[in-house]
């Protein structure tokens, strides 16, 4: 069962400002919005919002059918759009497991409504959605989308949408999330649980809910008298979750609760306790017929043979060859996947996910002679992965290991420009694991810093009089810095955008420019490039900054204050040195102050500083990230690290002619 997702229009933690007492009372009754709601124009709290959930609710309740307990959730919410860019709040969309009703369990979304309510000359207008605003996508065999559209929303407009899903799935109850992208004024979350179940439940994030818990008798589907626990939580004026720069899953510190099932326990039926661990988890994955069912033969082994992979000595460009091979056959289709399609259907269709792909690498790998796992794992954009927290649910998809000189390298079937340990930044995870099969212990690694990607450049520059510089570059790429530069030239409409675009990027006149190893895969890139850049000049003084490279064209961090971490997307060693030759007769007035800053650890570092030797401007920039998450205890050093690099990279030297 999956709760409503309305459209994101980006995820950032927006803290409330305004008393709270200016927010008026929930409205619980559905179907009839109050004056209040109607007129309503900025919500206190959040004058910023372009929309705001006025009312939530969802209420979970057992029921049996057919002999089975069923979960039968009832989903309610009314969302105020304030502003233009919150109309986008009119599109939804409901994930729930669908099996096209074949036999087996599934989930069944009902009675799904959606009603748009407006002012208009004073009267109050109703428009409901029409079947025809509604429309179904099958995103994999067993998981649905449905797509709905709540129509005449314009600003002003209160919404209204109610739906229920009926579960198979008694014994899974998703997390619920409390908080939106989008302000929430009330919510609340109501779960009645017959004594056969046994929950344990947990809250996260930093807004605590309202919690009543209370015991009562109920008769289920009129047959079954029991005694039920009912747990009830309630959030008032939540903040919103907004798109934060430098973090890559707001929504996981968001205000939720989890119930995980720990125990079954039906008299004269069944006793059942739920406490697997991470190689339950294993066999079943190893079981599923779309996950260890696609472990088997090498389907393109008359294609290795015939490209003579086997006489490659140099195992990574054995691996990588093998790669190319597959890549030449299948692309990727741009999603990410846990469970994989049938080799055939995907080298058929010449596409498929990143799972479908790597189940067929694995196979040619194997059949190399290479050790070859999959590498599970919940990807960053969905949250930090729960080691002690032991269930399929917390998979998203997963990459290839592979023995390499007995150690571990990564790949993944949705690389396009990079390379063997390039993985893209949302993979690299702090844990995943890497499932071995059969008689052999399943292990957990972290990926974090399985590649540094850095770039080095030297600037050899010549300024003349009138501030003009012109000036040869010369930078090397590697890892993910390698690959965003092919990515980049790649999806270029020409080669003449792509430099129109770069220079543009660093504000130079771009003269000449030449790549290396820029076409497919591979470690690194070259760049080489003449520029001319055209500096203040005014009389005999000459405003200059070395860095043509815009090695820094905004500060990302700029609140004062913030409560979620820190997370930077790679590690990455950049180096750069700039050496000028000033006009004749011209030197350096004055040299900006130099910048020597890193933390406690020593894994954030940043060097910046110029000298001169009569005719030439010697200037050095090094930054060096070596750690990719930092708490929020640590923004302070982190902001004022990100505020001097800032800074120094602004100064302006000053050039003067000698008197």
């Amino acid at each position: 069962m999956k709760t409503i997702q309305l459209t994101l229009l980006g995820l950032m933690l927006c803290l409330a400002s305004v008393a709270l007492a200016q927010t008026p009372e929930p409205n619980l009754k559905w179907g009839k919005p109050t004056d209040a709601e109607l007129n309503m124009t900025t919500y206190a709290p959040d004058p910023d919002a372009e929309a705001v959930v006025l009312c939530s609710q969802t209420e979970l309740r057992y029921d049996l059918s057919s002999g089975s307990f069923k979960l039968n959730s009832f989903i309610k919410k009314r969302i105020k759009i304030l502003k233009e860019e919150g109309k986008d709040h009119a599109n939804g969309g409901i994930s729930y497991i669908y099996n096209g009703h074949r036999s087996g369990q599934c989930e069944i979304l009902a009675k799904l409504k959606a009603t748009a309510f407006n002012m208009v000359d004073g009267k109050l207008v109703k428009t409901k959605m029409e079947n025809d605003m509604v429309n179904h996508e099958d995103v994999t065999k067993t998981l649905r989308l449905t797509k709905f559209t709540v129509p005449q929303v314009t600003v002003g407009t209160v919404i209204e949408v109610e739906y229920e899903i009926d579960s198979d799935y008694f014994y899974n109850i998703d997390d619920w999330q409390a908080q939106e992208d989008i302000p929430v004024m009330y919510t609340s979350f109501d779960v009645t649980v017959p004594e056969y179940f046994s929950f344990h439940i947990d809250e996260h994030g930093s807004y605590p809910l309202e919690r009543k818990i209370e015991t009562t008798n109920m008769t289920i589907s009129g047959i079954l008298p029991c005694s039920c626990t009912h747990y009830r939580f309630v959030g008032r004026n939540l903040p919103a979750l907004r798109d934060k720069k430098l973090l890559y899953a707001p929504e996981f510190y968001g205000q939720r609760i989890i119930m995980e099932l720990s125990a079954i326990d039906i008299p004269g039926t069944m006793i059942k306790y739920f406490s697997t661990d991470w190689d339950d988890v294993d066999k079943g994955l190893l079981e599923d017929d779309d996950f260890g069912g696609r472990l088997g033969k090498n389907p393109l082994k008359t294609e290795m043979q015939e490209a003579g992979v086997a006489n490659i000595s140099d195992p990574k460009e054995r691996i990588m060859a093998i790669y190319r091979l597959l890549k030449d056959r299948v692309k990727w289709n741009e999603t990410y996947t846990l469970y994989a399609e049938s080799a055939g259907k995907v080298l058929k269709e010449g596409s498929g996910s990143n799972a479908s792909i790597n189940f067929i690498l694995i196979n040619m790998l194997k059949d190399a002679g290479f050790e070859a796992y999959p590498a599970v794992m919940r990807s960053r954009n969905k949250g930090f992965l729960t080691v002690t927290r032991a269930t399929v649910k917390e998979l998203n998809t997963f990459v290839v290991a592979i023995k390499v000189d007995d150690k571990f390298s990564y790949l993944d079937g949705s690389i396009e420009d990079g390379w063997l340990d390039v993985l893209p930044d949302h993979l690299l995870v702090d844990r995943a694991r890497i499932v071995k099969g059969k008689n052999k212990q399943s292990e957990w690694v972290d990926l974090r810093g399985v590649s540094e990607s850095k770039s080095r450049s030297m600037i050899n520059g010549e300024l003349q009089a009138d501030g003009t510089l012109q000036a040869d570059i010369q930078t090397k790429f590697t890892g993910l810095e390698a690959a965003s530069l092919r990515h980049k030239f790649r999806t270029a409409t020409d080669s003449a955008t792509f430099v129109s675009e770069l220079a543009q990027e660093i504000n130079c006149e771009i003269e000449s420019l030449t790549l290396a190893n820029h076409h497919g895969l591979g470690p690194d890139v070259e760049r080489n490039m003449h520029v001319t850049k055209q500096f203040d000049a005014a009389g005999d003084i000459i405003y200059l900054n070395p860095w043509l490279l815009n090695v820094m064209s905004e500060n990302p961090l700029t609140e004062e204050q913030r409560t979620l971490p820190v997370e930077f997307p790679y590690l990455y060693n950049d180096n750069l040195a700039s050496v000028i030759t000033l006009p004749e007769g011209y030197v350096v007035e004055e040299l900006p102050k130099s910048l020597m800053i890193k933390s406690d650890d020593g894994k954030l570092s940043c060097i910046i500083a110029s000298t001169t030797n009569g005719s030439t401007l010697s200037s050095r920039f090094q930054i060096q990230i070596g750690r990719l998450f930092f708490t929020p205890e640590e923004y302070p050093f982190v902001k004022n690290f990100m505020d001097e690099v800032y800074k120094r990279l602004q100064d302006v030297i000053i050039i003067k002619k000698a008197q």
